[in-house]
């Protein structure tokens, strides 16, 4: 027997608007209304006309096609108010009864989360033909329909039919997925469809699993989940009785400190305990990144035992918990309470109105540490140690306990760092991309407020051309339209000229073929002209913006955004599979990388970071804002692996963060190092002269200013306009000399 699969739920989101209309005429041009056949109107195929258009059910439906009832209304009330035990109106069997109530909980629950708001604005159809508009990639998303006619309606109709899993639907359409909006309506356009469906399949599959269908002795049915029993959509959600569940952002931490290069092997270890609890809970996981995951639960779940493994290997987990009933669940409610909390003198009511039934923490999950005064290790300064002598060096002894020592024992990270690298003295730059969560939420909120403060211009600009094409067609109609009145005319002169009967009836022919062009053509200005009318409606939008942005609700868009990062990642390490001197140390780690320095790679790989961050991020301004951030350290190779590390994890990262031990350490936004790449680092200016500036900056570097630099620059502005170009934008001498010297490979006193 097949499963119920949640995910095709929404398949119909996947047809264009046009194919709809293509109903419409098929349906009037073959029945001329005389069969009561219903158009089909929203994205489900309860009411669609099947054999009126040649398709047939299978004798043996799909259990997933009962998911088409999730938007079903019996008399005009919705399934959601209706006892499940009259749901045998609705032609639904027995044994898919709860399959259909929790995916209606799943879609609703999904939305919620996933959706940016709650309210849309109720006249707003202006872009709704358009993809998803990504807020970090606004350019125009096209195709993104995968049924484009009604022939590709029986396509539709055998995947709901055959497919699989969930899985394989969101492999097969993923491209599709990602360009759909899961709501055309302006303000929600900007999530995919994608993480919709991927939403609602996990939170349905949940649910599924920590409920039960009750019969009772009388017959009558009712639904399980964390030992309430209910029999509505609406009771589930709201109410004395209502189920509740909690939504769980974990920070996935280690206080370890990486002694030797086989420590980095922690690395690899966390992503083997990650996959670990993928394997028991991945429904319950609704994204995850190496260091960051999101869960959705049910409220009697203990999580320290989801974690269990981690905190046995010395991570510790700092979480933020949210519970609520379903009703009121949403990703942002952590957010919403604390801000309550602030203001609890001043406004007592919000904080009763959100907090009711509603409860946020935050904790700390770490293993438990030795209550006993001994020797703890050297490298996770938690657990007992055993003494371990160096097998290399027999005077040196270290302390390390056997969780840290069995991890020692995955081996070297790569073979050339140890063996052929370390022999020939070389330096190396260890680099690491990052995403910083608590950035990305910011950094959303405040796209989400510029799209929705700019989206009125938008519009405006968007009807304005549409209204300049239709003036330019309103124009050559009404040229087409004169030309047949003068046409008509003219046959109406000569028709009365004529005496020749056989003559007279051909011009008669004539003149009703202009008739009928002059009827076709008016109704197209008409039609026009009422287009006209109805896109000037659209200039008026009216909308409560600080609504808008205090519920703005990020979760769909941070796995949007975080999909587009690993995307970045393969496609950064793809660049570089033929290059013998650049490794990445732990090989399912895309985030670390090292390589042997030379200004050239170095180059080409700041450059290569660039470029992708414009393909995937290019409306996401590259500065300290920015949720991504590219973090390099330049050393001799025996620099302790720990210190490149200890610079990966310090906060306050700017867009590109360079560490060149012991020369200097910088941050830089991307228009900065774009700036001086055009400047400097591209063009003719004297070598000689910026080494000159370099070594005045590092005889001065005591001081800790570069006045005298910069009145040299001052000094020689004519002769080298580029650097007092760069100082004039405001970028110190420091961040361009010494992005200078680690890209051209000048000299540094050491």
């Amino acid at each position: 027997m097949k499963d119920f699969i949640a995910e095709l739920h929404d398949i119909g989101k996947l047809v264009h608007d046009d194919v709809k209309n293509q109903v419409k005429d098929k349906i009037k041009d073959k029945v001329k209304g005389k069969v009561d056949a219903k158009a089909w109107k929203g994205h489900v195929f309860v009411d669609f006309p099947f054999s009126e258009f040649g398709f047939e059910i299978s004798k043996d439906p799909s259990p997933s096609w009962w998911g088409q009832y999730h938007h079903y209304k019996l008399n005009k009330v919705s399934i959601d108010e209706i006892d499940i035990n009259e749901w045998n109106q609705l032609s639904i069997p027995e044994e898919y009864i709860q399959d259909v109530f929790l995916l209606k909980l799943a879609d609703h629950l999904a939305s919620s989360i996933s959706r940016v708001v709650e309210k849309v604005l109720d006249s707003n159809d202006v872009l709704k033909n358009n993809g998803v508009l990504k807020l970090w990639n606004k350019k125009p998303q096209k195709n993104w329909a995968a049924f484009n006619d009604i022939n590709d309606l029986k396509v539709l109709f055998d995947e709901i039919q055959n497919c699989d899993s969930g899985d394989d639907f969101l492999e097969k359409y993923r491209k599709n997925l990602l360009l759909t909006p899961e709501d055309k309506s302006f303000p929600r356009n900007v999530t995919t469809l994608y993480t919709h469906v991927e939403l609602v399949g996990k939170i349905y599959r949940v649910l599924k699993k920590y409920s039960t269908l009750i019969c009772d002795e009388n017959g009558l049915i009712s639904i399980k989940f964390d030992e309430k029993e209910l029999k509505t959509v609406n009771e589930a959600e709201r109410g004395n009785k209502s189920w509740e569940a909690k939504i769980v952002k974990c920070w996935i931490k280690f206080p370890h400190s990486f002694v030797r290069l086989r420590d980095i092997n922690l690395l690899r270890k966390r992503d083997e305990l990650l996959k670990k609890v993928k394997e028991r809970y991945n429904d319950e996981i609704l994204f995850s990144t190496s260091d960051f995951l999101t869960l959705f639960v049910p409220k009697s779940i203990n999580l320290k035992e989801i974690f269990k493994d981690f905190l046995d290997w010395g991570f510790y987990v700092e979480v933020i918990e949210i519970i609520a009933n379903l009703g009121k669940l949403d990703s942002i409610l952590d957010r919403k309470i604390f801000k309550a909390r602030k203001q609890e003198k001043k406004n007592e009511n919000q904080k009763a109105e959100i907090s009711n039934n509603t409860k946020v923490y935050k904790k700390y999950f770490q293993q438990i540490l030795p209550d006993k005064i001994m020797p703890i290790c050297d490298i996770c300064q938690q657990n007992y140690v055993i003494e371990k002598r160096d097998e290399n060096k027999e005077d040196i002894k270290e302390w390390v306990c056997e969780k840290c020592k069995s991890i020692r024992k995955y081996g070297e990270p790569f073979r050339e760092y140890g063996e052929i690298w370390d022999k020939e003295g070389v330096k190396v730059c260890w680099f690491k991309f990052s995403l910083d969560q608590k950035k990305l939420e910011n950094w959303l909120q405040k796209a989400f407020n510029d799209y929705i403060r700019d989206y009125p211009d938008y519009v405006k600009e968007f009807v304005e051309s549409e209204l300049e094409k239709i003036e330019n067609e309103l124009q050559s109609r009404n040229e087409e339209l004169r030309k047949v009145l003068e046409k008509k005319d003219e046959l109406k002169k000569k028709v009365k000229k004529s005496n020749d009967e056989n003559e007279r009836r051909m011009i008669g022919l004539e003149i009703n073929k202009q008739r009928v062009l002059r009827k076709e053509i008016q109704e197209k200005i008409d039609e026009l002209e009422n287009n006209k009318k109805n896109l000037k409606t659209k200039l008026v939008i009216n909308f409560d913006y600080k609504d808008f942005q205090e519920n703005f609700r990020p979760l769909a868009l941070q796995m949007d955004f975080i999909n587009d990062y690993k995307e970045l990642l393969k496609e950064f390490w793809e660049k570089f599979g033929d290059e013998n001197d650049i490794k990445r140390p732990i090989s399912d780690y895309n985030e670390l990388g090292v390589f042997k320095f030379t200004p050239e790679l170095l180059r080409k790989v700041i450059d290569s970071y660039i470029d992708l961050f414009d393909k995937y991020f290019p409306d996401c301004i590259g500065d300290q804002t920015c949720p991504i951030s590219f973090s390099l350290s330049i050393s001799n190779i025996k620099y302790p692996i720990r210190e490149h590390w200890r610079y990966f994890e310090s906060e306050d990262k700017s867009f590109i963060n360079i560490q060149y031990y012991p020369v200097f350490e910088e941050k830089y936004a991307k228009k900065e190092v774009e700036e001086i790449k055009t400047k400097l680092i591209n063009s003719n200016v004297s070598q000689s002269y910026l080494y000159n500036l370099i070594q005045m900056s590092e005889s001065l570097k005591a001081l800790k200013s570069d006045v005298y630099v910069m009145i040299k620059i001052l000094e020689n502005r004519d002769k080298y306009k580029e650097p007092y170009e760069l100082y004039v934008q405001g970028i110190n001498p420091s961040k361009f000399l010494n992005l200078y010297r680690i890209l051209k490979g000048a000299k540094d006193n050491e």
